[in-house]
């Protein structure tokens, strides 16, 4: 059995492989979310890697967000209030983290960001979106049903 070592320092773990910023993971770390360039891959980080993919996105919507603030002449620190979240964790500062690369968005603070950002909602859109499938609708449960029930329409049909 291994013995577990609590290392407070995230900048300290002994596999920094898993634990890789954002903006380490493309070539120009600097400009991370301040430019509306695709980036590429850093040295040795292999373009389909997924974190690298997330990567992109997060800088896209980064960059995105800091356009829109400069569009509306105010600054992030005045439109935290209209974002309303109900998570303490989103913070000016960790906003100002996550535009910089320094730590990976979550899927809630996308939807928070979406919510309050035309532009971040459309790089949403068409990042996930996909117009090959066909569209995924819901219909409302049946008398003493579980829930909605989703599909897609590629089912059986019963009878």
């Amino acid at each position: 059995m291994t013995e577990f070592v609590f290392n407070p320092r995230r900048d300290a773990t002994e596999d920094a492989g898993d634990d890789a910023r954002p903006r380490d993971l493309v070539d120009r770390p600097e400009m991370f979310g301040r430019w509306g360039k695709p980036m590429r891959a850093a040295a040795g980080v292999d373009p389909t890697d997924a974190r690298f993919i997330a990567a992109n996105l997060q800088h896209w919507v980064a960059n995105a967000m800091r356009e829109e603030v400069l569009m509306l002449r105010t600054n992030l620190a005045t439109l935290l209030p209209t974002l309303h979240t109900t998570s303490p964790e989103v913070t000016l500062d960790r906003i100002s983290r996550l535009q910089h690369g320094d730590e990976p968005m979550r899927l809630d603070d996308l939807l928070v960001f979406a919510r309050r950002f035309d532009s971040v909602r459309d790089i949403l859109v068409s990042a996930f979106g996909d117009a090959s499938r066909p569209a995924v609708t819901t219909k409302p449960p049946e008398e003493g049903g579980m829930g909605p029930v989703i599909t897609t329409g590629r089912g059986r049909s019963a009878g």
